[in-house]
């Protein structure tokens, strides 16, 4: 729709409250998107340690070639606007105004909150589920962000570098709790940007609810887990264009959050238990029957690889079967449909 611009109206400009990215700053993996939707990354294979034998042959056990498994990581979002600035009645700056105004709001209320959005949610899709039975309580928050840096740690992750998002309702569960209340040197102590205080080796960060995937309250991440590449961020504004009489403001952005395969594990996720898809499978006489109702999508691999991220996934349905072969690992995922949370990994090795 046109923007008209006359003399009736003011040189002031009505503004939504708006906020730079919660998210983005904390994604500081790389990917190397560039030119490219799909990227691939190798990983290598470590192996089993053997007792050395003193004599013989093989004494340091049998050599294998080194393996690798492959991880696909896709852009999927290509999003665009555009809207145009009349001539009307307005003098060239006045349009040259009202366009550039446009645009930086365009990015601050539409752009930035759905990328914000989408990628909370991708960190669901991705992440480790921790499910709890309802929303934490200012008697039980602490105790289970705990339970998140517990699981970091018996996964090697580093300490420095962890960030948890909380939702602006649950954060002030932390701020009333027993716990947060007896530090009397951090109880209300806020940092800039949004960061309100450490938790558990945490750098909390406190979101709109609206932002975060429905019935999820915590995500403990970090930020070497994550990347959030932009192979196109583009804005443009064109003076009296062809079938234009003023500026045609226009816009893309191509990208996508990742998280990354090798650490997955630094990827949190506290939500209802209820909430999440089941999946699991079964080997009987050299046959992998997956079991996923309802399910969206269910991925398996048979070489080792996480079906979440390895680029040789294959799709199975619910009730279905894979051939297998002694001493063979299916590894199975389901994504759930109609706001379920994603399954967790179940896998079974064919004896």
């Amino acid at each position: 729709m046109p923007i008209y611009l006359t003399e009736q109206y003011s040189k002031a400009v009505e503004k939504l409250y708006t906020h730079t990215s919660f998210l983005r700053p904390h994604c500081k993996a790389h990917v190397d998107m560039i030119g490219k939707k799909t990227c691939k990354v190798y990983q290598i294979l470590t192996s089993e340690l053997n007792d050395y034998k003193r004599e013989g042959k093989d004494r340091y056990g049998v050599p294998n070639d080194v393996q690798d498994i492959v991880h696909e990581y896709t852009i999927t979002q290509d999003k665009s606007f555009t809207a145009t600035v009349d001539k009307g009645d307005g003098s060239q700056q006045a349009i040259s105004n009202k366009a550039g105004q446009y645009l930086r709001q365009q990015i601050s209320e539409k752009c930035v909150p759905y990328g914000d959005k989408y990628g909370f949610s991708r960190i669901a899709r991705f992440g480790h589920i921790q499910g709890v039975s309802a929303a934490p309580t200012k008697s039980d928050i602490i105790s289970t962000v705990y339970d998140a840096a517990a699981y970091m740690d018996n996964h090697y992750v580093p300490d420095d570098g962890r960030i948890l998002f909380v939702r602006v309702s649950d954060y002030k569960k932390i701020i009333l709790s027993d716990e947060w209340v007896k530090l009397d040197n951090l109880a209300g102590k806020q940092l800039p940007t949004g960061v309100v205080g450490q938790v558990a080796g945490f750098t909390v960060v406190k979101v709109p609810d609206r932002l975060f995937p429905t019935d999820v309250y915590l995500m403990a991440i970090h930020e070497q887990a994550l990347a959030f590449p932009y192979t196109i961020d583009d804005t443009k504004i064109h003076i009296d264009p062809p079938g234009t009489s003023g500026s045609l403001v226009e816009g893309r952005q191509i990208f996508d959050l990742f998280v990354l395969s090798s650490r997955a594990d630094s990827v949190v996720v506290v939500a209802k238990a209820a909430s999440q898809q089941a999946c699991t499978v079964a080997i009987s006489s050299h046959s992998a029957t997956v079991t996923a109702a309802d399910a969206d999508e269910i991925w398996y691999t048979l070489d080792g690889s996480d079906p979440r991220f390895s680029a040789n996934r294959m799709l199975v349905a619910s009730g279905g079967t894979v051939a297998t072969k002694a001493g063979e690992t299916i590894k199975v995922v389901a994504f759930g449909k109609g706001g379920k949370l994603t399954s967790d990994v179940a896998e079974a090795t064919d004896k």
